[in-house]
């Protein structure tokens, strides 16, 4: 199991979780994977929610619906906050964003870049592709030329904390210049996301700092 959660490179968090849930429903020790699962994806706040949602006795099914209550309300409280038509930037693959995008009902404008190394902003694209009719895959040498004229940035998150949030390397940027051309800069994540403090170990995950954000949404 360990070899294949290793393969999960270009999943967002949500979709690992799922993963996760679905492959350990029928392993005795849970905890034992769930650590060493832990130690692979530090960044990714839901195994840690995960673990301790086991540590505390929780069955699979009743996390699996507490996971998707909060992404559900996320999503809702998401479009009740931008419910307006808008040019949009994001970055990285994210069930989270990729749903709030797919039933959004205003008429959005979205730019995702290609977000390497790993490239999953092509795979964000490719799944909004036959939803929404706008939406464009950009160089990521490019964001300051589309950002200027984007109403707001909106990225995911692995982990939210005192100190700020870890996304995909890339974010950060998209932040700085979200300040610099005065743009509002909205982090959407659920509650399995929170934790105190954040750090980042891999160097494919940066922390964007509370400074840098305008909001949080969550559910």
């Amino acid at each position: 199991m360990i070899e294949n959660f290793k393969k999960l490179t270009i999943q967002g968090s949500h979709e690992i979780a799922e993963w996760i849930l679905e492959n350990i429903k029928n392993i005795e020790d849970k905890e034992s994977i769930l650590k060493e699962m832990i130690k692979l994806k530090p960044e990714m706040q839901v195994i840690k929610w995960i673990y301790k949602m086991i540590k505390e006795n929780k069955d699979i099914n009743n996390i699996k619906e507490i996971l998707d209550t909060t992404f559900e309300n996320t999503i809702k409280n998401a479009k009740k906050f931008l419910n307006f038509d808008a040019k949009v930037m994001t970055i990285s693959n994210s069930r989270t964003l990729e749903y709030f995008f797919k039933t959004h009902n205003k008429k959005l404008e979205i730019y995702i870049p290609e977000s390497n190394p790993g490239g999953e902003g092509k795979i964000l694209y490719k799944n909004l592709l036959n939803y929404k009719k706008n939406v464009y895959l950009i160089n990521d040498f490019e964001v300051h030329r589309y950002i200027e004229n984007c109403d707001y940035v909106i990225i995911g998150a692995d982990s939210v904390g005192e100190n700020g949030v870890i996304n995909k390397v890339g974010s950060k940027l998209l932040a700085i210049l979200s300040k610099n051309f005065d743009k509002p800069f909205f982090v959407i994540a659920d509650q399995t996301k929170f934790t105190e403090v954040v750090t980042e170990k891999d160097r494919m995950f940066e922390i964007v700092p509370n400074n840098l954000i305008t909001a949080i949404i969550s559910g």
